[in-house]
């Protein structure tokens, strides 16, 4: 018999692990040699035919197919055209899109002929070898070993055997659905397998790793699925360290770990971190924690960390007091604060923070508050994210009470509430589209200071302006560049923000500052000062010619031909110290800038030898021009 596990994946560079777990458990604890299991992933970017074509000339007797919010519809079109071709062929389907309101979706799809709900490791195991045992018994009986290929219902059990496995919904020879008893979680990971083998690594050079340490989340929070399952299981230090040690040994670029909560139990969660800096090599690590019971012992450790070795992802959702109680969320605000502070001022850490807009009782007055507050923490990332009202959530059980719309097909995202408007909504969607090309992308960050120093006293006022202007462009229409970014916000900055136009040519320096320190090979616009100093390439031979100012501002370039060294960095001449600790560190305004900034010319080195993390340095002073 053959077994074919299959998901649309929402993008190319993600992989499923929830596939590898079946098929590794599968394979492990399979009574006997009795079924063919093959894994096949997909993306929902490509064209259903060419989907649907790989996946019938496979022949499977069984498919499998994996379910959620960004390929429900597209999966359910695949299994239907499927059934139309190959009636005889058994489709069960799995995942959080079919686990809840199992009996109306089996009702209304009547191409899906078994649905398994939950955690499926154990119950697709089961199930198969079900199918295996009746397939051989048929086959002594001399039936026929492809019987059940010929049945009208596609069921090969008797309704009995059916009945005895846990976790499924099924029709019986009748037409008429049964859901059985759930099943129990595993309770002990360690039994389920590690999801890859050297050969998939190999395969997924170009993907993301996810990994799992424990299910389960310590909270309670209404709109998260994790909150229909209480507790938290853990796979044991021993097996989670040698997964690790699995991936590092391997060479993997990063591992992402899915845990809910990774940093729920202290100890367990700085044995890890620690385990990690005595076996680092190339990979580094992406955790999603709550910043808020962070202790100063971890908080310590984690300053030694170095730097992009550790990502942390950091949910606030929101700081209206009473949105938090609402939806069950435990949150001390103050101390997720101070501890975000603390790690970014280390600088070693990459921090991505997460907002939900359309929770109860937050309106948008009250997300703008949330919005300046979390932002001013001064995360690498600001994650602005719309709730979704998922199948099985607290919150969508409650969205009467708040008089929630939302989307009838998946993700099930919520169009307005009793609290916020579709149109206040749509506002949010465009600042999302802002705060992701500006902020996010992390290559406007002199810009971006320099605005709020001088314009703003609320980055969402910022924002809402920026995205109103877009907007009435209809910018927000086209594809832009990076490169193009910079002349959008230049002219924006022209027309909107200081008409008067008295620091406009500060205001090109330091958006030239940005434009060549995170675009090393880039030209400068006609928009950028062209400065010209005679015989400026001479110049800077001579000085990457001086050992002294190698070991000043480029020791790592020691005993490097000048020709190698200028591949790697660039001088470029700006009309103003656009790298000015005043400028930079919060002590300007328009109405003291001409005291502390004069109009000279100024030579900034810009050393591209960590790409992530570029440096610079005023080296006029080292000149003779």
């Amino acid at each position: 018999m053959k077994v074919l596990l299959t998901t649309l994946n929402s993008k190319y560079i993600h992989s499923s692990l929830a596939l590898r777990y079946i098929e590794k458990y599968c394979n492990k604890y399979q009574q006997e040699n009795n079924y063919q299991l093959i894994a096949r992933e997909f993306s929902i970017n490509e064209l259903l035919d060419q989907i649907m074509a790989e996946i019938y000339k496979i022949r499977a007797d069984l498919v499998a197919f994996s379910c959620y919010i960004w390929n429900k519809d597209l999966t359910f079109e695949l299994m239907d055209r499927l059934k139309k071709v190959q009636p005889g062929l058994m489709i069960v389907a799995g995942g959080p899109e079919v686990s809840f309101e199992a009996n109306n979706i089996m009702e209304n799809n009547h191409f899906i002929d078994i649905i398994i709900k939950g955690e499926g490791e154990v119950t697709f195991k089961e199930l198969l070898d079900n199918i295996a045992k009746r397939n051989k018994l048929y086959k002594n009986e001399g039936i026929g070993e492809d019987r059940f290929l010929d049945m009208q219902d596609n069921i090969i059990l008797e309704e009995k055997e059916l009945n005895s496995i846990k976790g499924i919904v099924y029709r019986n020879n009748k037409g008429k659905v049964i859901e059985n008893d759930g099943r129990e979680l595993i309770k002990d990971l360690d039994t389920i397998p590690l999801p890859y083998s050297k050969r998939e690594l190999d395969k997924l050079t170009h993907k993301i790793i996810y990994y799992e340490a424990s299910r389960g989340c310590p909270y309670n929070c209404s709109y998260c699925l994790s909150s229909t399952i209480k507790g938290v299981r853990s796979f044991s230090m021993e097996r989670v360290k040698e997964d690790l040690l699995f991936f590092i040994n391997n060479d993997v670029k990063q591992v992402k770990f899915v845990d809910r909560t990774f940093n729920y139990d202290k100890k367990r969660a700085l044995e890890v971190f620690k385990f990690l800096m005595e076996n680092r090599k190339n990979t580094s690590f992406h955790f999603e924690i709550t910043a808020d019971i962070l202790d100063q012992e971890i908080l310590d450790f984690l300053k030694t960390v170095p730097a992009n070795f550790f990502q942390f992802e950091i949910g606030v959702q929101t700081t209206n007091k009473k949105t938090l109680a609402l939806i069950g969320r435990r949150m001390n605000f103050n101390a997720l604060a101070e501890n975000v502070r603390f790690l970014r001022q280390g600088g070693n850490i990459n921090l991505h923070l997460d907002l939900i807009a359309g929770l109860p009782e937050e309106d948008y007055l009250s997300f703008r508050k949330s919005f300046d507050e979390v932002y001013d923490l001064n995360p690498h990332v600001l994650q602005l994210g719309f709730l979704k009202l998922l199948k099985g959530s607290k919150i969508r059980y409650q969205s009467d009470k708040y008089s929630y719309k939302y989307t009838s097909l998946p993700p099930y995202e919520v169009l307005e509430n009793e609290f916020i408007s579709y149109n206040e909504l749509l506002k949010l969607k465009d600042i999302e589209y802002i705060l992701d090309k500006y902020h996010n992308s992390g290559v406007f960050k002199s810009v971006l200071k320099y605005i709020f120093l001088g314009h703003y006293s609320s980055y969402f006022s910022f924002y809402e302006d920026f995205a109103a202007y877009f907007v009435s462009k209809e910018l927000h229409r086209r594809v832009h560049s990076q490169i193009s970014l910079y002349k959008i916000i230049l002219d924006f900055y022209k027309d909107c923000i200081n008409k008067e136009k008295r620091d406009l040519e500060l205001f090109r320096e330091i958006l030239k500052y940005d434009l060549v320190k995170y675009n090393s090979g880039v030209k400068i616009p006609s928009w950028g000062l062209r400065l010209k100093i005679e015989n400026f390439n001479d110049l800077r031979y001579n000085f990457l010619e001086k050992e002294e100012n190698i070991q000043k501002f480029l020791p790592h370039y020691q005993n490097k031909r000048v020709k190698e060294i200028l591949r790697n960095i660039r001088f470029e001449l700006f009309n103003y110290d656009v790298t000015a600790s005043s400028l930079l560190k919060g002590k300007m305004n328009l109405d003291n800038m001409e005291e502390i900034l004069e109009p000279q010319v100024n030579i900034i080195l810009f050393d591209y030898s960590s790409k992530e993390r570029p440096k610079t340095y005023n080296v006029t002073d080292f000149f003779s021009f």
